[in-house]
């Protein structure tokens, strides 16, 4: 293809693509995926200069104005930032900074950058007259009688200079809100919202203002727009907001090292996401504001700040086929193969649809255009389908794809279960789980092993894993004398694991970590626990009746019992070991764990409270007695501040348990 006519293409399509994202809330490409065509576009046009065109979306912010609302004039533009990706985009920004300004050591200000939506909001002698939303930079709609229906943005600002001044900020939607809000347009037959963003955008632009106060829009003051105030420095001025009644992002740090950016920015890349917001990367800027001044801006972007972004948690891909999973309860979960795309820094070819309701919901098919979403680090899912190519309907499976027996569901329950206790399926992804870290943590014994162990015969219940030798091992391709010893002593150890780790290892229906561990305390014993009633079963605190009636049914059933059998003789501990009385210090107390604990994961720090006699939720209440607070903590440390209830750093949680 020749130079012009790829420019003229991606002219069109970057064009196309923003339409949807800035005027119609819909857009079917992610962030990364969008920058990446804009930047093919630039360096282009840098190659190609005698190409170059005004109307090219590199000259341009953002999309054009809704017609549906009256325009409003930007006295002072309103600028896109330019994105980066990679510490190398930020360590060249920071250079051509020191380049202009003729020295290194200039003070900048970190901050997360909400994932919401541009908003400006003028002032005349401290009253509230004006709401506008950024359109293409220049003009932008008037979204007044919209923005009056957030809450948290106050209408007079205490102690304002006189004369207009210009606040901007983001309106965003919490994670929360957009679970709650999609589930009301579920009910509606209405269109769901892929993200945070597209909700509060959809929200903002309702022409009834009376539609937009149903939904629980938010606002964080992030930016200078006009006006006359008395400070000289981003910094400042935040800090003015603040006093004013402006919520700001609490995410903020200074630095004078590009270094100690990175640092941040790495460091802060997993607690986000215990955030109730959406941040999708970070906002650099120069604080000074004469620094600004001389920095200066380029037809799109300020010279004097850039967001360093995130790999974006949602992607834009096809559906290849659809193929039904079988876990280790006998449940059928329907799973998406992909083309293969970048998401969140890794490459998604799977992701899960959860059941065949959620398929019915989404009216996904194989061959149709979907959005995938890996917030959090989690499993990816299908969150939209953004067109639809597939003719063929997807049905529930009557028969197991493992081991063809016939599938049978309950019929207050949406899942599909295969019923056979000999199912292969069941037993692999059984014995994975039972090999697992959270459980006897048989480090070596993973999905490929124990995939291959299966298919030799070498495994074909939990037991088998004890009589396991040199001979099976080296049987299987890449293992030598090393790595057979390694895995066999591995094996060895989790003998020695408590009850508690057992009891979760077995896979009994709706036992988790922390119900295994209730009951091994209760109980201290595998036969105790064998030997109980269910009665006594559901007089135990946190277990309910429906997870008795489980444990009560596990422990009576001859092939779980012949299965526990067989350990017993393996030598595996049926005991849990007991704390000293005095050592309980956190004896009938509930603790909620939130944020980034800097020497432990949270599942750890919740083993660790139920060691000490605590409970553990994660949600808090007035029954709660402390919340423990790592980095970037988000609701809950809100709503303990609210109902008082005492919060402790990680240092005073550990201090506390070994008084």
């Amino acid at each position: 293809m020749q130079p012009k006519e790829e420019i003229e293409q991606l002219r069109q399509l970057i064009n196309y693509h923003s339409n949807l994202y800035y005027n119609l809330d819909n857009p079917v490409l992610s962030d990364t995926q969008y920058d990446e065509l804009y930047r093919r576009l630039q360096e282009l046009e840098r190659l190609y200069p005698q190409f170059a065109s005004a109307d090219s979306p590199t000259q341009k912010v953002g999309g054009a104005a809704s017609q549906a609302f009256k325009p409003v004039q930007h006295a002072v533009a309103m600028m896109s930032l330019d994105n980066s990706y990679s510490p190398d985009d930020i360590r060249e920004w920071h250079a051509r900074a020191v380049k202009l300004l003729g020295y290194e050591n200039f003070e900048m200000v970190v901050e997360g950058k909400i994932d919401g939506v541009s908003c400006s909001l003028t002032y005349n002698n401290g009253k509230l007259v004006q709401a506008a939303s950024r359109g293409d930079g220049k003009t932008g709609e008037d979204i007044t009688a919209n923005v009056l229906t957030i809450k948290n943005i106050p209408h007079e600002l205490p102690n304002a200079p006189q004369g207009f001044l210009e606040i901007r900020g983001e309106v965003y939607l919490e994670k929360k809100d957009l679970e709650k809000l999609n589930t009301q347009q579920e009910d509606a037959k209405a269109n769901v919202f892929a993200n945070t963003r597209n909700a509060a955008a959809g929200s903002l632009r309702q022409k009834d203002s009376r539609l937009t106060a149903q939904r629980p829009l938010k606002f964080f003051a992030h930016s200078f727009g006009q006006g006359d105030i008395p400070v000289t420095s981003f910094s400042a001025f935040i800090d003015l907001c603040h006093t004013w009644g402006f919520d700001v992002c609490p995410v903020r740090t200074k630095a004078t090292q590009i270094a100690d950016v990175i640092r941040f920015y790495n460091d802060f890349e997993s607690s986000r996401h215990n955030l109730p917001f959406d941040v999708d990367g970070l906002v650099v800027k120069v604080n000074q504001f004469e620094e600004q001044k001389i920095l200066g801006v380029t037809a799109r972007s300020p010279r004097w700040a850039i967001a360093f972004k995130y790999p974006a948690p949602q992607a834009t891909t096809s559906v290849t086929n659809i193929i039904f999973s079988v876990g280790r309860t006998g449940i059928i979960t329907p799973v998406a193969e992909l083309e293969p795309v970048p998401c969140a820094g890794v490459i998604i070819s799977n992701a899960t649809l959860h059941n065949f309701d959620e398929i019915k919901r989404l009216g996904v098919r194989t061959g149709d255009t979907v959005i995938i979403e890996r917030a959090g680090e989690v499993i990816p899912k299908i969150v939209k389908v953004v067109e639809h190519k597939g003719t063929q309907e997807v049905c529930a499976p009557q028969f197991c794809p493992s081991c063809q027996s016939p599938v049978y569901k309950e019929q207050d329950e949406v899942g599909y279960y295969c019923i056979n206790p000999a199912c292969p399926a069941q037993l692999h992804a059984r014995l994975v789980h039972f090999a697992s870290r959270d459980a006897l943590d048989i480090d070596g014994l993973g999905d490929v092993v124990v995939r291959q162990l299966v298919k030799r015969n070498f495994l074909t219940e939990f037991a088998d894993i004890y009589h396991l030798t040199f001979f099976h091992l080296l049987q299987l391709p890449n293992f030598k004398d090393k790595k057979a010893q390694n895995l066999l002593n591995a094996i060895e150890a989790s003998k020695k694991q408590p009850l508690a780790k057992l009891l979760f290892a077995l896979g009994i229906a709706f036992v988790g970590e922390k119900t295994a561990e209730v009951l091994a305390n209760h109980f201290h014993s595998m036969d105790n626990l064998i030997a109980t009633s269910l009665e006594d079963l559901q007089h135990i605190p946190d277990v309910g009746e429906k997870v008795s009636q489980s444990i009560y049914d596990f422990f009576h059933d001859d092939k779980a019992l012949a299965q526990i059998e067989k350990l017993r003789m393996a030598g595996l501990n049926f005991i849990q070991p007991q704390q000293e009385k005095a050592g309980r210090v956190l004896e009938g107390k509930t603790l909620v764990f939130t944020g980034e604990l800097k020497t432990m994961t949270r599942s750890q720090a919740e083993h660790l409270a139920m060691q000490y006699g605590a409970k553990t939720s994660g949600s808090v209440s007035k029954k709660t007695a402390y919340v423990v607070a790592g980095e970037a903590a988000g609701s809950k440390l809100k709503k303990a501040q609210e109902l008082a209830v005492p919060i402790l750093s990680e240092e005073e949680f550990l201090k506390l348990i070994r008084k």
